[in-house]
């Protein structure tokens, strides 16, 4: 037995990790304005580029059967 608490769903997801502990797998996107054109990278701050954001990835799903 652990004096630890197992980590909440929520922290979790902060954590950026899945209910299981693997990580949560991201896909790079291009931010955007409230509305909807294209952010563009400020300049002034070199280490950080706000054209790109990061979300997390859709599954795919399977094409279905096509009878016939």
């Amino acid at each position: 037995m652990s004096r630890f608490k197992p980590a909440s769903a929520e922290e979790l997801a902060r954590r950026g990790l899945n209910a299981d502990g693997s990580p949560i797998k991201t896909t790079p996107v291009r931010a955007r304005n409230d509305d909807g054109t294209l952010k563009a990278d400020d300049p002034s701050t070199p280490n950080v580029n706000e054209a790109w954001e990061t979300k997390p990835a859709k599954k795919r799903s399977r094409p279905s059967k096509k009878k016939g």
